[in-house]
């Protein structure tokens, strides 16, 4: 399914991504067109659908458009996520960022297998590809595999952070703080929606002990 780009519009506090209209694969055309007119609108908003998710999963990523990465430094915890491997039965989960003189940055991720355990860390390292272009890093954490991080949207006091990867199969809501506001939290979603990613698999992360069981939540 051919796809054009993404433009984006700035409305003074977070990025809204705006789709230009899709080529539709001749399949889904056939589906429609062989549809009972009763069945008509339900299959031409499946058609719409189906359409403008594969064009925003196939687009390139948009990234902010700038990172002071000196700002960007400091711990940020993890507030919702697509499971995965690494972050699965896991709580207090955080990244914790570094500078280094040469440029690259020391990554750690800590984290508590249950409240009442104790915290460790994993340690990695990340750098920039371009050094012009703070949106874009790599971060290895465990030899010899590194993932492409992708800054998706920044709020203007460098507390509230979207991330994600090319390949739209993991998704990061970060904050300074250990708790944002849930209006927030679904603007973000709504945001990493418009670039094809999969939200309806995010879950949030446990923080705080009473959050941990909670429907929505790892």
């Amino acid at each position: 399914m051919a796809c054009s780009s993404v433009r984006w519009a700035w409305n003074g506090s977070w990025p809204a991504a705006v789709s230009d209209a899709a080529t539709v694969d001749r399949t889904l055309i056939s589906f429609v067109a062989g549809c009972p007119m009763s069945r008509f609108p339900t299959a031409l908003l499946l058609l719409v659908s189906v359409a403008a998710a594969s064009c925003a999963a196939d687009a390139p990523l948009k990234t902010v458009d700038h990172v002071d990465l000196p700002r960007y430094m400091g711990t940020w915890y993890v507030i919702g996520t697509i499971p995965n491997m690494f972050e699965r039965g896991k709580v207090a989960t955080a990244d914790e960022y570094r500078l280094r003189p040469d440029g690259t940055i020391d990554n750690w991720f800590h984290y508590r297998k249950g409240f009442d355990a104790p915290a460790k860390s994993w340690h990695g390292k990340a750098w920039l590809p371009d050094p012009k272009d703070a949106s874009r890093w790599k971060v290895q954490l465990l030899w010899p595999f590194r993932s492409d991080y992708s800054i998706l949207a920044l709020s203007d006091d460098y507390r509230i952070s979207l991330v994600g990867l090319p390949s739209r199969k993991l998704l990061w809501v970060l904050a300074k703080d250990p708790v944002i506001d849930d209006a927030v939290y679904q603007r973000l979603l709504e945001l990493a929606r418009g670039q094809g990613y999969p939200v309806e698999q995010v879950r949030k992360v446990p923080q705080r002990a009473e959050d941990a069981g909670k429907p929505g939540y790892l």
